[in-house]
């Protein structure tokens, strides 16, 4: 499962692996152009993996809605009965831009929108697939992350760093507890 899939970072990861031969399941909210001012869609991004010879599944998702992950990660092991891999790649690209912009300048939804659904969601995807693989003795969760968590990035600012470093610790605290297992 590859969590916002449809463009950057997450579609490259579902790209890998369905080129791998995997199966791949990719949420996203852009289903098809004209949705998203942005580029990509899931449409696009599962033609993409199955023209690498693997299968994929775009699964809607909005992952500011706990629900709707849980939903997601019920399809994928309703549908194969296992979870082998959770890549944490989802990210809001807030209209505002940080780039020159001192912290004090921007609004505070910026910081909101980097770190509910930039860090909070790889938390919650997180805790929906962990009692999972535990459950099948093993699993790999993937938190993709940034140079920004270690050195200031003038291009994305405070928020973006301070959510890249708590993802960081989050993903280090989580292989601890997850070790075990």
């Amino acid at each position: 499962l590859v969590t916002g899939g449809t463009r950057g970072v997450g579609k490259g990861a579902a790209l890998g692996l369905g080129e791998a031969g995997a199966r791949v399941y990719v949420t996203g909210r852009t289903e098809r152009t004209g949705q998203s001012t942005l580029p990509g869609t899931l449409a696009g991004t599962v033609a993409a993996v199955e023209r690498l010879g693997g299968t994929a599944v775009g699964l809607i998702c909005d992952h500011r809605v706990d629900a709707a992950v849980a939903r997601a990660i019920a399809r994928v092991t309703s549908d194969t009965g296992r979870l082998d891999v959770l890549v944490n790649n989802v990210y809001a690209s807030p209209e505002q831009r940080a780039a020159g912009v001192p912290f004090w300048e921007l609004p505070i939804s910026y910081w909101d929108e980097l770190t509910s659904v930039g860090l909070r969601s790889h938390y919650v995807a997180s805790v929906y697939a962990a009692p999972i693989m535990v459950a099948q003795g093993r699993g790999l969760i993937v938190n993709i992350s940034s140079s920004a968590a270690s050195d200031y990035s003038p291009m994305f600012g405070v928020a973006y760093g301070v959510a890249k470093a708590a993802l960081d610790r989050l993903t280090a605290d989580m292989a601890r507890e997850l070790k075990p297992h």
